[in-house]
């Protein structure tokens, strides 16, 4: 991981070139460093970054939490569809701030009410309320949880609930889509478990991403989701 520092305006960006994954604390350092010194105005510049993994996404996250507790902004800038979908599996699309051009990530710090929504959805997601059971596929545990799906695309869900596993465990999902007279049953793998402080409004709860999951069932999925946001009634 190489990065390069410019100022502009009194806002740092750096420039990521390589793999955002478990060996990039030179990330954290840096922003580290930043925010000692009192920068704390900052652009992540992912244009030339390959590849972000689960550790490269908690090594955003300790930067991202870093520059809050020092009362700065944090924006991200040329993230990659892939990163995106991940960011909204585990419901951080709606914490961090997603540019697609330098100009509008330098610009919304001079802006008093920077617009939420400017993170738009490359990927399909439904924000919804579905109950979901689910447990460990290594069979050590044959207890059942019950959890509630709060967002569901084609990639995972995000499920809602005081009964978390660590990244990476494998489980078995199952849950109903309304109208739909059969169960759904899917594998899924943990990729993010909530963080408290800069997530409070989704803790307890861990995202997961499904694993073999058959065109068929992406279909339903995809097809179910499609509908719903079709009628759904768009704001004035």
């Amino acid at each position: 991981m190489a990065i390069r520092i410019r100022e502009l305006n009194n806002i740092s960006i750096l420039d990521l070139d390589g793999r955002i994954d478990i060996n990039s604390s030179d990330i954290i350092e840096t922003v580290g460093w930043l925010t000692t010194t009192g920068m704390v105005n900052i652009i992540l510049n992912l244009e030339n970054v390959d590849m972000v993994d689960y550790s490269g996404l908690s090594v955003l996250a300790i930067a991202y939490k870093n520059v809050t507790n020092h009362k700065g902004r944090i924006k991200f800038l040329h993230v990659g569809l892939g990163v995106v979908e991940l960011l909204k599996v585990v419901k951080l699309d709606a914490v961090f701030e997603i540019y697609s051009d330098e100009e509008s990530a330098v610009s919304s710090f001079y802006r008093e009410d920077v617009d939420k929504a400017r993170l738009r959805r490359k990927f399909k997601r439904l924000d919804i309320h579905l109950v979901v059971k689910y447990r460990m596929t290594d069979g050590k545990s044959a207890k059942i949880f019950d959890g509630q799906v709060l967002n569901i695309s084609a990639a995972g869900i995000y499920i809602y609930t005081p009964y978390t596993f660590p990244v990476n465990t494998m489980l078995d999902l199952e849950f109903n889509l309304p109208d739909k007279p059969f169960s759904l049953e899917a594998g899924g793998r943990v990729v993010w478990v909530t963080d408290k402080e800069i997530q409070p409004h989704h803790y307890p709860g861990m995202g997961a991403s499904f694993m073999h999951l058959t065109p068929e069932k992406e279909k339903t999925i995809i097809d179910f989701i499609d509908k719903n946001i079709t009628h759904r009634a768009e704001p004035f």
